[in-house]
């Protein structure tokens, strides 16, 4: 049962998400006529210079629609992945036509999991928790915005989608590849950007509700109340709940969600829009399952996880593993008219996230290390001495301990821009400021004789010196500033076949880190700052045919908070993980070119990209002290290119194929340090980049029956910097099957749909969670040293899941 201060936090959430007044954030891809129930009004023009949007006659806001349940219309090519672009960029947009016959649990990651070069891998069947990885790029190099806030963990670049909204809410989501929009409040996209958008709220009042069950005892409920326009106010909205439940697929454990979306939208008759988005998340999981070495997963397949039962001394109890996270999300996104030809977009944004990930460990009670200072012995109410652990070197004896991992996040910030039509050209200048402030801290929880901890947040009953300060192995306040400043211009030439952008971003990171643990690294100070500057161009031959190309530059400030403090292990004192003093941020220059084609029947987009980065960061995790510790290593200069294509058909007697692929070579340029040596790494393939990446799908819809296959493989992967362990190939089918009814008195298109995910039942690896410079012993290049070998892990993939849900409007 969740905690009476998460169930507050909902009312809360409710009673904002029920006042709040919020516009209609401007779509910037656009659909045909057909794909909404209702257009936005106001000056269409606004958008028809933007470099990265694709505009064609309509500009059209995704609602609701009634000819649908939830607004499909089986009118998107590729079965609703392959919306029309006609812009400067490699886009790809994903619609409700797609969205809306997936499962309810879907995510934003799970949702582009078949466009080209994207690579999703889940640990359960229902996708609740995915790792992405975009042109071998993991998601700490992709940028992430929702409703025009910079979403997901500012230091660390993880991005969670299961926060950001339900499934049912998805308007819209935009994938950029390679070259991002130079007004979108991020700097770190080096290889795309995501966008979500929440469905516009209809005009008039209604609802919408969505139950269903699956394997594992998944249980989810959601409901959406919408107001349609108050009165004559041009204000109209809706608020939406939702709660999941389902049991762990493998190993012990259960997992809870709660989640709240809001929209608000208020028109002006000129166009102009004032938007309040607020979206509230709380989930909370104790996890059975464990990330394997493949020696681990040859040994125990499936089944490698924490134990189901307590014994004291025993810290492989899977109870101890909690994780509890609550999350805010508030932005506003509006447009103002200033004048005939220039306007303000202004997008002001707040974010808090707080929680837990913790472990467990063993801890000698006569004492250990805080920071570098000896302790004498520790003070551990409730502590359960493990029997036989009374030593001579442990003379009190040791007990089982939560090891608790608490962080609280705070961003507040702004991303506002000018933009001024002048003739046939558009200019653009705008000013980006956030704030972040992230605080986490370690504790240990005497774990009692039935497994039991006092708090998982570790602020009482946590283990102390005898002076009374808290037992940490680490303690952090990281402080973030970032300011942005950008410009560019968009020019159509040649009766508007010819589209040109370019422009220019200056981005600051300034980042102060303190600890209050005795030791070095108790402040660490760094500022990157680079220039971004970025230029794209388009040329329609005719309606249908189009080239494109770009050239774009990015970067990102190191992550995680190892890179800032000490972390130390509290048995000798010594730092288990130092900052390295490199602060260099990765930096990166990346070209596309391509072709696409919308046809009558056949749409298709083919392009070549390339990139080059210097100081490439990658992201991992190492277990210190029982907890999972991310770190950032920096393995020096990376390339990469590539080819990817996909084509989609219109719709033809209820058929709607779609198949897209991507061929890469990432290559690592530079010997990697380590030891005071020198690994050679110089010339292998790079790390978490497979060589192919395809999926294909079958989508027939008739306005009743619908049916959905599809099917995606990615080629094997290496997992070490010195390619001597890699993660095999493997491919994942799903299904998908149902039917509309007609409506029955106020029940509104009733739905029933069936989904099924990896429906072979496959058991096998989908993801590598932790990355390593060598799995084998290895010389350095000197020959001087012997490099230990260190095994990654990896995430053992979801088997088959299957849920049945029965949807209506009403």
């Amino acid at each position: 049962m969740l905690k009476t201060r998460h169930t507050a936090r909902l009312l809360i959430a409710t009673a904002l998400g029920t006042v709040a007044i919020t516009p209609a954030f401007a779509q910037t891809t656009v659909n045909t006529a057909e794909q909404a129930g209702s257009s936005t009004p106001g000056n269409t023009q606004r958008e028809r210079f933007d470099g990265t949007a694709d505009a064609g006659d309509s500009d059209i806001v995704v609602t609701g629609s009634r000819g649908s349940a939830n607004g499909v219309t089986n009118a998107t090519p590729g079965g609703g992945l392959m919306s029309v672009q006609t812009g400067t960029k490699l886009r790809s947009t994903v619609t409700r036509d797609y969205i809306d016959v997936q499962a309810g649990t879907t995510n934003s990651f799970t949702l582009i999991r078949n466009l080209p070069g994207v690579v999703v891998g889940s640990g359960d069947p229902f996708g609740s928790a995915p790792n992405l990885s975009i042109r071998g790029l993991s998601q700490t190099s992709l940028g992430f915005n929702f409703e025009g806030a910079p979403i997901g963990d500012q230091l660390s670049y993880s991005a969670f989608p299961n926060e950001w909204s339900d499934s049912e809410n998805i308007g819209v989501l935009n994938l950029t590849r390679g070259s991002t929009d130079i007004t979108a409040p991020v700097y770190n996209s080096v290889g795309a950007l995501l966008q979500s958008e929440l469905i516009s709220p209809p005009m008039t009042p209604g609802a919408f509700a969505s139950v269903g069950i699956g394997n594992y005892g998944l249980r989810r409920y959601f409901l959406r109340l919408e107001t349609g326009e108050i009165g004559n106010s041009g204000i109209r909205g809706f608020v939406s709940g939702s709660r999941t439940y389902n049991e762990a697929w493998r190993g012990p454990g259960v997992a809870y969600r709660n989640h709240i979306d809001s929209k608000f939208v208020k028109e002006f008759a000129n166009g102009d829009t004032i938007s309040l988005v607020a979206t509230y998340n709380e989930s909370n999981s104790f996890a059975g399952a464990r990330n394997p070495t493949l020696a681990q997963f040859a040994e125990f397949g499936k089944d490698f996880s924490w134990d189901d039962t307590y014994a004291p001394g025993r810290n492989t109890y899977y109870r101890l593993r909690a994780n509890d996270r609550q999350s805010l999300s508030i932005s506003a996104p509006s447009t103002f008219t200033l004048t005939d030809s220039l306007d303000a977009v202004v997008t002001p944004y707040y974010l808090y996230t707080h929680g837990v990930t913790n472990g467990a460990s063993n801890l000698n009670l006569a004492g250990g290390f805080y920071g570098t200072e000896p302790t004498g012995p520790l003070v551990a109410p409730g502590a359960v001495v493990t029997p036989g652990s009374v030593t001579a070197a442990t003379p009190l004896g040791t007990a089982t301990m939560m090891n608790v991992d608490y962080y609280d996040q705070k961003t507040y910030g702004q991303n506002s821009y000018l933009r001024w039509n002048v003739g046939a050209a558009q200019f653009r200048l705008g000013y980006w400021y956030s704030h972040f402030v992230h605080t986490e801290k370690a504790a240990y929880q005497p774990v009692s004789v039935d497994g039991t901890v006092r708090d998982t947040f570790g602020k009482v009953g946590s283990v102390t010196l005898q002076d009374g300060r808290i037992l940490r192995n680490f303690a952090a306040r990281i402080e973030q500033n970032v300011n942005g400043v950008y410009a560019d211009m968009t020019s159509k030439l040649a009766d508007d076949k010819l589209l040109i952008n370019f422009g220019f971003k200056f981005v600051w990171v300034d980042r102060t880190a303190t600890s209050e643990l005795p030791g070095t690294a108790m402040r660490t100070d760094s500022l990157s700052a680079k220039p971004l500057p970025q230029a794209s161009i388009r040329y329609s031959f005719d309606d249908r045919n189009q080239i494109f190309a770009d050239i774009t530059t990015a970067f990102r400030a190191p992550s995680a908070v190892s890179s800032y403090i000490n972390i130390y292990n509290v048995a000798t004192g010594i730092a288990s993980s130092t900052p390295s003093g490199n602060f260099n941020p990765e930096y990166s220059v990346g070209q596309e070119i391509g072709f696409r084609h919308h046809g009558d029947l056949v749409h298709f987009t083919i392009a070549a990209f390339n990139y080059d980065l210097t100081d490439r960061l990658v992201q991992g995790t190492q277990i210190v002290g029982g907890t999972n510790v991310g770190f950032a290593v920096n393995v020096g200069d990376q390339s990469a290119r590539g080819v990817e294509a996909e084509i989609g058909l219109v719709p033809y007697k209820g058929f709607s194929p779609y198949v897209s692929g991507q061929y890469l070579k990432a290559t690592t340029k530079n010997n990697y340090p380590t030891r005071g040596v020198f690994l050679p790494t110089a010339g292998k393939r790079a790390a978490l980049s497979p060589e192919w990446v395809g999926s294909a799908g079958l989508r027939f819809d008739n306005g009743r029956l619908f049916a959905l296959v599809e099917g995606s493989y990615v080629s094997s992967q290496y997992s070490t910097f010195m390619n001597d362990q890699e993660l095999p190939g493997y491919g994942t089918a799903n299904a998908s099957l149902g039917y509309r009814f007609d409506t029955i008195g106020f029940i509104k298109k009733p739905q029933f749909t069936l989904n099924m995910t990896n429906i072979t039942d496959e058991k096998q690896l989908v993801g590598i969670q932790g990355v390593t410079s060598n799995a084998l012993p290895t010389r350095s290049t000197d020959g001087s040293t012997l490099i230990p070998a260190s095994n990654p892990t990896y995430t053992i993939g979801g088997g088959f899941g299957i849920t049945a849900s029965l949807s209506a409007a009403f």
